[in-house]
């Protein structure tokens, strides 16, 4: 006799897997009225691949008191998703449009899309577990002519970037220099939303700093050191 058990997003066993690809799960928008990109998503298995999607809101991104919170009402709304589901025949890519609602906005608004497959029976003669990995794109929508501003503040001895502007950056690498040629990589890196800040842990008290900075572009700043 056939064994069947269904195991949903994430979980770890023997599998049968059910493939699904994506092409991107970082997203930038505008608070503009055609402000829009696609996420192409690809079934390169042998199975009929179905797709659901879900959006999150992300409430205080980045600090203590972030929530995710899933939208369902209509009236709220404010990231499309177009289609919201479909059907992927083996080999097949379909495009999924993100359109952004937000208008005037005075800081970016984050959200979380999930794509989630969902497949079939598991055609096979010995008990299997069905793995469906779940992709999610993690989307921004900016205001106009938005702009992180990363500082380095000091207190009693203690660095911390910050980020006073309103949109969000990331910290792909930090490194304290001597002298130019001579730095040693710290263990510091995450993103760093808009208001928020991180702690730059073990820093000498003399030399700079080199921060690598990621966001639609990529940059590398300097911060000079109190010795």
């Amino acid at each position: 006799m056939k064994k069947l058990f269904i195991a949903f997003v994430l979980l770890i066993a023997q599998p049968v897997m059910a493939a699904m690809s994506v092409d991107k799960i970082v997203l930038y928008l505008e608070d503009g009225p055609s402000s829009r990109d696609d996420v192409v998503v690809s079934n390169p298995d042998e199975e009929t691949l179905y797709v659901q999607t879900e959006i999150f809101r992300v409430d205080n991104p980045g600090r203590e008191n972030e929530e995710r919170i899933r939208v369902i009402n209509p009236d709220e709304f404010k990231l499309l998703v177009s289609p919201s589901k479909a059907v992927l025949a083996p080999g097949e890519r379909k495009r999924f449009r993100l359109m952004a609602l937000d208008r005037n906005l005075e800081e970016e608004k984050v959200y979380r899309v999930t794509f989630k497959p969902v497949v079939g029976e598991i055609k096979t003669e010995q008990t299997a577990l069905k793995i469906l990995v779940a992709y999610q794109a993690l989307v921004f929508v900016q205001p106009k002519g938005g702009a992180y501003k990363v500082g380095l503040e000091e207190e009693n001895g203690s660095y911390r970037l910050t980020n006073n502007g309103n949109i969000n950056v990331e910290v792909v690498e930090v490194r304290h220099c001597f002298a130019e040629g001579e730095c040693e990589k710290l263990e510091t890196s995450g993103r760093l939303y808009a208001g928020t800040s991180i702690e730059v842990a073990d820093v000498p008290a003399n030399g700079e700093l080199e921060v690598l900075l990621r966001g639609q572009n990529s940059e590398k700043i300097r911060f000079p050191l109190k010795g």
